[in-house]
């Protein structure tokens, strides 16, 4: 019996147009730079969100937490901003993204209703790349979705990028569920589904928002629309 079901969250729940965060980012750093007096090149701006972003990436490829305030503060340096205007640039890159139009996974509310209605425990296992834990909350409160989830496992509350163990106990333990009784549904065949199987999970990869092209371990099942989990959970 699944007792309890998590959920990855970008391209699983949600998702934001290719490219929409880091432009959200570059106008916020940009307007921070500007009431401080700053003056940053839009060539160097870009150039250090760049690389910021790349050394995400590679931290998560690698499976070595990048903490969204580090990414922050690396850009403060490539950028050369210093003094009081610090801490205001590192603010307007952690927050940018506070105000993103997030476009919703269809049938996902309904989907959501639908399991606490069985009294399946809801929650979250997400690597949150600078989009902090409290932030995303924030958007699911605003899009009336937080309600459905007993609770979450974000990376950088947890310390963990998946497939580490480590961010799917933190969820199954604040839901009070075994790794037996749960299953994950996420969109990526190396964190989400490999990571949750490793731990004895049963896994659903979900490609209605992003279907993986990586090779790898597959899922128990592979769903194109929320609604086909209902029917799996029974």
């Amino acid at each position: 019996m699944i007792e309890a079901v998590t959920f990855d969250f970008w391209n699983t729940i949600a998702r934001v147009p290719p490219g929409a965060m880091t432009e959200a980012r570059r106008q916020s750093v940009a307007a921070a730079c500007e009431e401080c007096g700053v003056e940053v090149e839009a060539e160097l701006l870009m150039k250090g969100l760049e690389e910021v972003g790349q050394s995400w990436e590679d931290s998560w490829a690698a499976g070595n937490h990048l903490h969204p305030r580090e990414a922050a503060a690396m850009l403060v340096r490539a950028l050369g901003v210093e003094g009081a205007a610090e801490e205001l640039v590192a603010d307007a890159f952690l927050g940018a993204g506070r105000e993103a139009e997030l476009e919703l996974s269809p049938d996902i509310d309904t989907v959501l209703l639908a399991l606490g209605e069985r009294e399946v425990r809801i929650g979250i296992v997400c690597d949150v790349g600078f989009t902090r834990g409290e932030l995303l909350r924030g958007l699911l409160e605003r899009e009336g979705l937080l309600r459905h989830f007993g609770g979450w496992a974000f990376s950088d509350e947890v310390g963990h990028y998946k497939p580490s163990p480590q961010i799917f106990e933190a969820a199954l333990g604040a839901l009070g569920a075994e790794p037996a009784a749960a299953m994950h549904v996420g969109d990526l065949r190396r964190t989400d589904v490999a990571g949750a199987a490793a731990l004895g999970m049963r896994t659903a990869r979900y490609r209605g928002m992003h279907d993986d092209p990586a090779a790898g371990v597959e899922a128990d099942v592979v769903l194109d629309s929320h609604l086909e989990l209902l029917d799996v959970i029974a």
